[in-house]
């Protein structure tokens, strides 16, 4: 039995060296297949097949002219849709600065024309029997 135990044990190391080995050379073998090339050009023209990609009719013909195509080119076509929400927002802005006007100028109107203010007024105007002193503090107390 000892003999099958130590055979196993010899085995099981030896497959695993394999294993180490064969991983080793596949992960060269995948460095090498995705490793960029070493033209320095690779990036300008990486750019510009994507850039075709996300703007095909624009982006076509700037690369076939030898134009590099920026990434603020994608924008290009929401331009008319900013220029109409740029619009929109005026549009609000002066309706709610127009009716913030009206509103002031009806309280105010209202304030002027509304109703008399209330004014405190003395109800008894000369006091009979009473001191100097008391008439004013019942004067002061009253309002």
């Amino acid at each position: 039995m000892r003999s099958d135990d130590q055979s196993w044990r010899g085995r099981g190391r030896g497959m695993r060296v394999e294993a180490r080995a064969l991983s080793a050379r596949l992960t060269g073998l995948l460095r090498d297949a995705y490793s960029p090339p070493d033209d320095p050009r690779y990036w300008d023209d990486l750019q510009a097949r994507i850039m075709a990609r996300v703007q095909p009719g624009l982006a076509a013909a700037r690369v076939s002219a030898g134009v590099r195509a920026g990434w603020g080119m994608a924008f290009s076509a929401w331009a008319r849709a900013g220029l109409a929400a740029a619009c929109l927002a005026a549009v609000a802005a002066g309706i709610a600065a127009w009716h913030s006007r009206t509103t002031e100028a009806r309280v105010a109107y209202e304030t002027v024309l509304g109703g008399p203010a209330a004014v405190p007024t003395l109800n008894a105007t000369r006091f009979i029997n009473v001191s100097e002193q008391e008439a004013t503090e019942v004067y002061v107390i009253s309002h």
